[in-house]
């Protein structure tokens, strides 16, 4: 059995994870910044270390979906020190396309001019590539998610699998449904993309 903690559990990707992980042998703790009872969703902020420490008991997965925009630095930092002192290993964390600069050259001043640069933490790209680094730097098995622009269509894609980190981002718009897929495939064989920033998108087809 594992036991998967689940940070963000309102989020849209994350409710899809979840009956996708549904009849396999993974028991699912859900949580959120604002409590859902109907939902079986307990309140937990993840910027709040003691509380990340308590819900990390008898956990094994960490996967972290959490917007937490203006916040996501100070709860990747959090995250990464109640884990290393409760000596849960394994973390999934979703971060935005672009954290490494990896956008296309076409795309990359514009979505500047909305989210700002990785080199000033005070934007919402800034704060995201903080947030990464700072995962990256910890003694953790992480595995780091940026999934291409993101629509909302019940559609299961072929993907594009990019695990260099500065690697321009070749492929197209990944539906929400088609990352729900690949954080449970990871979810389900945790051994796998360990130490990776993985970049997905929509295979394009010439």
């Amino acid at each position: 059995m594992t036991k998967l903690l689940i940070l963000g559990a309102n989020g849209q990707i994350a409710k899809l994870v979840v009956p996708m992980l549904a009849n396999t042998d993974t028991e699912i703790k859900l949580t959120s910044l604002h409590a859902r009872p109907e939902k079986g969703i307990k309140s937990l902020d993840a910027v709040n270390e003691d509380a990340m420490i308590t819900a990390l008991k008898d956990v094994d997965i960490v996967y972290a979906n959490i917007g937490a925009e203006g916040r996501q630095k100070t709860a990747a930092n959090s995250v990464v020190n109640a884990m290393h002192h409760v000596g849960v290993k394994r973390l999934i964390w979703v971060a935005t396309i672009g954290v490494h600069n990896e956008l296309p050259a076409d795309k990359r001043s514009l979505w500047a001019n909305i989210l700002g640069t990785i080199d000033n933490e005070n934007t919402y790209m800034g704060d995201q590539a903080a947030a990464v680094k700072r995962i990256e730097q910890s003694a953790l098995d992480y595995t780091i998610v940026r999934p291409n622009e993101l629509i909302d269509d019940n559609t299961m894609q072929l993907l594009n699998v990019q695990t260099t980190r500065d690697a321009e981002i070749i492929g197209g718009p990944i539906t929400r449904t088609s990352v729900a897929a690949f954080m449970t495939q990871i979810i389900l064989h945790p051994e796998s993309y360990i130490g990776d920033s993985v970049a997905i998108s929509e295979k394009l087809t010439k």
